[in-house]
C-alpha cells in the first residue's frame, strides 16, 4: 500500500477500483490498458536539500544579528542540524515539494517516467500494438497517457487531453481515487468509439495496478 500525506490513499480498495475500471474501459474495444501506480517520478532531493539550506541559513542570521549572545559552539551543532531536520521533513512533504518545484520539471519528470515504464511493463507486446500506459504519480498528482504504435496511428495525441482527472478544482489533478477511476472511464469511453472490439480482441495483460515506489 502507498499512501502519502495529501496524497489520494491507495489501498487494497483502490486497486480493486482500478481494476474495475480498467476491465470496465477494456470491454467493446482492442486497446489493452496497464495502469502505472508511483510515488513519485523524481527524488526532488535537490528541492528538500534547498529548503534545509533556507532554514539555516536563516537561523545562522538570526544568530549572528539578533540581541541575544549565542555560543559559537552551539551555533556550530544548531546550524547543521537545523540544515539536516529541515532537508528531511521537506522531503517527506509532498505539498511543500510541489509548492517548491516548477510545473514544468514536475510534468517533465512525469513523462520522462512514464516513458520509462512504458518499456520496463511490456506495453508493446500486445499482438496488435494496442497497449496504452496509464501512469499515474502521486506526488506529482499527474497523470500521462502513452499509447503504443497501434493506437498512435489511429487515435490523435490531442485527445487525450479531453480527459478530465478531476470533478473539482484543477481538471488535470487526480486527489481522489474516484478521479483517477473516473478518468479511466473517460478513456474507455474515447477506446470504444476509434478503436472497438474486433473477432481477435482478448486480455493480453493484468487489469490490475502496478505498484512502484
Amino acid at each position: 500500500m502507498y499512501t502519502h500525506r495529501s496524497m489520494m490513499r491507495t489501498d487494497g480498495a483502490f486497486s480493486e477500483a482500478v481494476t474495475r475500471a480498467v476491465r470496465g474501459a477494456e470491454k467493446g474495444t482492442r486497446a489493452e490498458l496497464i495502469v502505472v501506480v508511483a510515488a513519485r517520478s523524481g527524488t526532488y532531493l535537490d528541492v528538500a536539500l534547498m529548503a534545509g539550506a533556507a532554514v539555516a541559513a536563516l537561523n545562522l542570521l538570526v544568530a549572528l544579528f539578533a540581541p541575544a549572545v549565542f555560543p559559537p559552539a552551539v551555533v556550530a551543532v544548531e546550524v547543521p542540524l537545523e540544515f539536516a531536520i529541515a532537508a528531511w521533513l521537506a522531503h517527506r512533504t509532498p505539498a511543500l515539494l510541489r509548492a517548491l518545484s516548477p510545473s514544468a520539471r514536475r510534468r517533465r519528470q512525469v513523462e520522462r517516467a512514464a516513458a520509462g515504464h512504458f518499456i520496463a511493463e511490456a506495453v508493446h507486446g500486445t499482438r496488435g500494438r494496442t497497449g496504452l500506459l496509464v501512469y499515474l504519480s502521486l506526488l506529482e498528482e499527474q497523470v500521462a497517457i502513452v499509447p503504443d504504435l497501434g493506437i498512435e496511428g489511429t487515435i490523435p495525441s490531442a485527445v487525450w487531453s479531453d480527459v478530465l482527472w478531476s470533478a473539482t478544482g484543477d481538471p488535470a489533478r487526480p486527489r481522489r481515487g474516484s478521479d483517477f477511476t473516473g478518468g479511466i472511464d473517460q478513456i474507455g469511453a474515447i477506446l470504444r468509439t476509434r478503436m472497438p472490439a474486433d473477432d481477435t480482441d482478448g486480455n493480453e495483460s493484468a487489469d490490475a495496478p502496478r505498484f512502484v515506489s
